[in-house]
């Protein structure tokens, strides 16, 4: 569907919405052309191509809000009748509103003119090659899920305030899920992960490699040791352990719900002063990176801790009007929800080390690669099993470990961070290095 006819759809709604009653109507479109090829227990799978088109539609009567989506085009008159009518018997709100319109950016290269002519059977041709290449490098190494997918979409948003805006973007995502296999002993898994938005980026053997590396080390793992001491998690670890609940903290609809601890810690303390976090809607070839959000709020770059203290909450128009901040743009979610509220390309900012140096330093340790288990976002408090972990000696790495728990509390290892990589890895929309905790608590 070109940009321009999901637009005009938008417009339409947003007029039949106030014809039937509304106070104000926001409609928002998404027409989506997808490919994907997957890869199940080292065999291909199935290949299949998807096109989606659906216009969700929100009607204000008041204070009062209803919403209704449909992937019918013909049908777009019913879901704007169902908004209203759910808005003027859904209870009231002080702080259902929309944005006020602001203007929007267009980002180049959202989108690759090539992607037009990337057909199903490369798709099929980029997902065997995944397989292909991890025997070619170590025929131990088993594939047990992979993909390769492809996205070409439309999005367009307007509301009765006079906003409207559209974009176009392509993506093409790859992801493998493997372990190794050799005699009796077998590997722990390790999930590695790519992307880019120009056909000419794409590199699936990039991820294979790295899936390849962990899994054939951590093939003679050994019951490790109990100790309490420094643990260095690597990227996909720090996605386990600190994003979840660094997120939930950040949520300011959580902050006006008083389920955080940092409702009122703007400008306070909340982690080491080496600790930045940034959440970036505009980055280059970042896999989240839009024009703007799901109420069409121009993106932005955004300090969210800064050395240290927090700086902002992320916000959508309801937590903005709720708590008295600005509207940091990050209304979340498609034609078929409500907006709630989530990041974009959230990195952590880079040290000045390197992983390698942050090992040297460090006498007795732990590094861990992933994680399995439980944190709590209200509590920080997180416990369970690492995965492709390996000993720390004497500034070396040691042996692999198996049968190894960690535990310990988000917000007090915040404050004990001793060391931030400069070296950082991308996995899906968040960017990160490794990070070095201290006074962790180790069980073998």
């Amino acid at each position: 569907m070109p940009r321009s006819e999901l637009l005009d759809l938008c417009k339409q709604a947003v007029s039949q919405g106030k014809s039937l009653g509304a106070d104000l109507v926001e409609a928002f479109g998404q027409s989506v052309d997808s490919v994907s090829s997957t890869i199940e227990k080292h065999d291909m799978q199935i290949s299949k191509s998807q096109q989606e088109r659906a216009i969700g539609v929100r009607a204000f009567v008041g204070k009062r809000v209803g919403f209704a989506s449909t992937n019918r085009v013909d049908r777009l008159d019913e879901a704007c009748r169902d908004a209203v009518a759910l808005a003027k018997i859904s209870p009231e709100d002080p702080h259902n509103v929309l944005p006020d319109p602001s203007e929007v950016s267009p980002i180049a290269d959202l989108y690759d003119p090539a992607s037009a002519d990337f057909t199903a059977a490369e798709a099929v041709q980029k997902a065997t090659a995944i397989l292909e290449e991890t025997e070619r490098t170590d025929g131990r190494v088993i594939v047990n899920d992979a993909s390769f997918d492809v996205t070409i979409g439309n999005t367009a948003i307007a509301n009765s305030l006079g906003l409207e805006a559209e974009q176009r973007g392509s993506l093409f995502l790859y992801w493998v899920f493997a372990t190794a296999r050799d005699g009796d002993r077998v590997s722990s898994f390790d999930f590695q992960f790519g992307a880019t938005r120009q056909v000419d980026e794409i590199d699936v053997a990039k991820p294979v490699h790295r899936v390849c590396d962990n899994v054939l080390v951590s093939l003679e793992a050994e019951p490790g040791e109990s100790f309490r001491g420094t643990v260095l998690l690597a990227p996909a670890a720090v996605a386990d352990i600190l994003v979840g609940a660094l997120l939930f903290q950040l949520n300011a609809r959580n902050a006006l719900r008083g389920r955080t601890r940092w409702k009122d810690a703007i400008g306070e303390s909340v982690a080491a002063n080496s600790f930045s976090l940034v959440d970036d809607g505009r980055l280059a070839g970042g896999v989240a990176t839009s024009a703007f959000d799901r109420e069409g709020v121009p993106h932005q770059r955004l300090a969210l801790i800064e050395e240290g203290r927090l700086a902002s909450h992320i916000h959508n128009a309801y937590s903005a009007h709720g708590t008295g901040e600005t509207n940091t743009g990050h209304a979340a979610g498609g034609a078929q929800s409500l907006p709630g509220i989530g990041p974009t390309n959230l990195a952590i900012a880079p040290g000045a080390q390197s992983s390698d140096a942050l090992i040297s330093e460090v006498d007795r340790g732990l590094i861990v690669q992933r994680y399995s288990g439980n944190v709590d976002p209200i509590s920080g408090d997180f416990s369970g099993a690492v995965k492709a972990a390996r000993l720390i000696e004497g500034g070396q790495l040691g042996r692999p470990v198996t049968g190894t728990l960690i535990s310990g509390n988000v917000f007090d290892v915040l404050q004990r961070i001793s060391g931030i990589s400069k070296d950082r890895e991308r996995i899906f929309g968040q960017t990160l290095p490794y990070v070095r905790l201290e006074d962790i608590s180790v069980s073998a």
